[in-house]
């Protein structure tokens, strides 16, 4: 009986017949389609890719919607697709550490932050180095003399002349971890500066704020300087239904401080200033307010509704057939790279999925090499032929697993239907 039992299975390893079923697809994080770039020093190198890994899976496990502590933020890192156009091609990544370690990432792919904890940072974060985020917005009176060096300041790409800046305008912000800061003048809804807060712009440290005026114009306008030296001027616009944001005109405007508070506390009105203007041949005051509005991260129910109000034109899979590998060192354009239409990609999938794991490979051509993406995840495999008399067998090897797959006959034919410039190769 054994020997029949062996004279069984050594029939099996020739034919074929004892391969077991395996999954074909098996995708993962592919370093060397990735740019990684360290954006406090702007540092991108080789070495860099083999960080991809660890910052493609970073806040893809559970998420929490609130960061209700002082953190300190560490390395802040960017990563670009090299070739490939597809919807997951950017994410930034940054590390945070208060009581607990955390990542904090935001991608092209939705409007959504995300972040989540972690056990341990990844060797490559430098922790010796850190910016300390306050839990809420500090904010603190600028003195005149701070204020006349920002006037002096050569803001000539912005204005042909100098702009006023107004007396006992100048203020400090210096911004927390997320959320955003509202900006109320009267009744009407207006935009601030630091509008909008997140991780990296909370690096920034303290801001200086203080208002211009052009008495010809008759708009105001909010000079903005960061830690750096850099400069930006942004004009005071108010919201109005139906048209956005847009500027007003303010006549003869005097503005009064009215500062008291050193923190914006979430959800309470900070009043700021007393705008005094004319209006209608009177004149007219209003107050003008700050509330800060604590920031939430991305749930998992939100991320989820995103994903099914988006097209299968955005969710992926993509099938990519190319003559050179997808490392940026290729024209990414046809006939170097053949992509599979939308329409095909599910024939496609389902060809790569029921082919059968064999021991040998094709001939390799022109066209020798098959690239699965989805979404931040990928895999790649060499592409090979053998032309009988009748057909065109088309072999798939994963060179990870050293596992050659071949596509049934049907299947080929309808691989080569979809990429006929693959049998003109």
């Amino acid at each position: 009986m054994k020997r029949i039992l062996l004279l069984i299975c050594c029939v099996g390893l020739l034919t074929g017949c004892g391969d077991e079923e395996m999954d074909v697809v098996k995708l993962d994080y592919i370093s060397e389609h990735w740019n990684v770039k360290e954006m406090n020093s702007g540092r991108m190198d080789t070495k860099s890719e083999t960080w991809a890994s660890d910052l493609l899976d970073a806040c893809t496990g559970e998420l929490i919607e609130e960061i209700e502590e002082e953190v300190t933020i560490f390395n802040s890192f960017e990563l670009h697709r090299k070739a490939i156009d597809v919807p997951h091609s950017s994410k930034f990544v940054m590390y945070l550490k208060g009581k607990e370690n955390y990542t904090v990432c935001y991608d092209n792919t939705s409007d959504q932050m995300r972040a989540g904890k972690i056990d341990a940072f990844p060797s490559f974060v430098n922790t010796e180095k850190g910016v300390d985020i306050v839990k809420s917005p500090t904010i603190r009176i600028g003195t005149e003399e701070e204020l006349k060096s920002l006037e002096q300041k050569d803001h000539g790409h912005f204005f042909d002349k100098p702009i006023r800046l107004l007396e006992e305008t100048m203020l400090h912000v210096t911004p927390a971890l997320h959320g955003k800061i509202d900006f109320t003048i009267g009744d009407r809804q207006g935009l601030f500066p630091l509008n909008h807060l997140d991780p990296y712009n909370a690096q920034m440290r303290e801001v200086a704020i203080a208002l211009g005026y052009d008495e010809k114009s008759r708009e105001a306008y909010f000079f903005y300087e960061r830690t750096d030296g850099s400069t930006s001027v942004l004009p005071l616009v108010v919201w109005r239904e139906g048209y956005g944001h847009e500027p007003i005109q303010l006549e003869d405007l005097q503005v009064e401080r009215v500062l008291s508070a050193d923190t914006l506390e979430p959800g309470i009105e900070t009043p700021l200033y007393k705008f005094s203007f004319i209006q209608n041949g009177k004149r007219v005051n209003e107050d003008v307010r700050l509330t800060y509005m604590r920031g939430q991260f991305a749930s998992k129910d939100s991320i989820q509704d995103v994903i099914e109000s988006n097209s299968p034109a955005l969710s992926g899979p993509f099938v990519f057939v190319h003559k050179k590998p997808l490392n940026g060192a290729t024209d990414f354009q046809y006939p170097f790279v053949l992509r599979a239409e939308e329409n095909d990609i599910s024939d496609l999938m389902n060809a790569i999925d029921d082919a059968i794991p064999v021991k040998r490979a094709g001939d390799v051509t022109d066209y020798s090499r098959l690239t699965i993406v989805d979404g931040w995840g990928g895999q790649e495999f060499q592409l090979s032929f053998k032309e009988r008399s009748q057909k065109i067998d088309v072999y798939l090897t994963d060179p990870l697993r050293d596992q050659t797959f071949k596509l049934s006959s049907k299947r080929a034919e309808r691989f080569l239907d979809l990429f006929p410039e693959v049998k003109e190769s």
